[in-house]
């Protein structure tokens, strides 16, 4: 099905006023609530915001305020294109999907947003929405475009598509270093454009305590950095060859996202590479599953 068959005109705000994430809320849960009671329409209005202040959805310049209501029997989408860019969450939003579906239509509603989150990656798409005269405008351009929501998610729905890369000859230094700009506990080890391994600083900090601290059972008298001290003297002699370890599971951009978590369960990881023709793609994690799955 396609997205633009959820769209109605009369749900699309074209250079909206509204000066906040909120006022647009309310707007245009004011628009698709014109014939329930206030009573409902201010449900509605708490159930977003609080959903909002777990941690609003923002992809690109795009922002996807969303709630699941109770006795709800439809899915509709309201769209607000503001006059001038709105903040949120630290980041300038210029167009704003909201959505409303019914508690049990878990799957069309996750795909509902995996579908716009694909829309809000293409800027060219956007720069022609924002641009629009009038609401029938946005939804041909959206229809031309021929956006679908997907019958099934799949871990491409998901996936992380940024994640550090080292090579089997770099140092440790180079990887502890470049962990730290990323701020991640993980590498993927790739070799001519080949996946062909991982290094993970729990590995390395093993490598470079001495095997003494490692066998002892009373940890308590260890006050000293001394047991750590190896790491730092062998960071810049240590290859990642001599770290690194083989995978025990990957994914296709076409997995299933039950697939990847039941995997990263039995395999007891927080991430598995995503890997296409031998080339790793991107990387799914228990982190992305909890907030875009668990947590929409």
């Amino acid at each position: 099905m396609k997205l633009s068959s959820f769209l109605h005109p009369h749900f699309i705000k074209i250079k909206h006023g509204a000066a906040s994430s909120e006022e647009v809320i309310q707007d245009l849960v004011k628009e698709i609530c014109r014939e329930f009671s206030p009573e409902f329409e201010k449900k509605v209005i708490d159930l977003i915001m609080e959903r909002e202040r777990q941690g609003p959805t923002v992809e690109k310049g795009v922002s996807i305020p969303h709630a699941r209501i109770e006795g709800f029997r439809d899915l509709i989408i309201a769209i607000s294109i503001p006059e001038n860019p709105v903040t949120v969450d630290g980041e300038e939003v210029k167009i704003f999907f909201l959505i409303l579906t019914s508690k049990t239509a878990s799957r069309i509603y996750l795909n509902t947003l995996a579908a716009i989150a694909r829309l809000a990656k293409n800027g060219e798409l956007l720069k022609r929405i924002i641009a629009a005269a009038k609401p029938e405008d946005v939804i041909n351009i959206i229809e031309k475009e021929g956006i679908q929501v997907k019958e099934e998610l799949t871990v491409k729905d998901i996936m992380e598509k940024k994640f550090p890369v080292v090579a089997p000859g770099e140092t440790l230094k180079e990887v502890i270093d470049l962990l730290h700009r990323e701020d991640s506990l993980f590498a993927l080890v790739v070799e001519n454009g080949e996946l062909t391994g991982e290094v993970r600083l729990l590995e390395i900090v093993e490598k470079g305590l001495p095997d003494y601290a490692k066998s002892l059972v009373n940890l308590k008298f260890l006050k000293t950095f001394e047991p750590l001290e190896g790491l730092l003297e062998k960071e810049e002699r240590i290859r990642v060859r001599e770290v690194m370890s083989p995978l025990s599971v990957t994914l296709t951009p076409s997995s299933s996202i039950v697939e990847a978590v039941v995997r990263m369960v039995k395999e007891k990881r927080f991430y598995i590479p995503v890997v296409e023709d031998k080339k790793p793609v991107g990387v799914v994690t228990l982190k992305e599953f909890v907030t875009r799955i668990l947590r929409v």
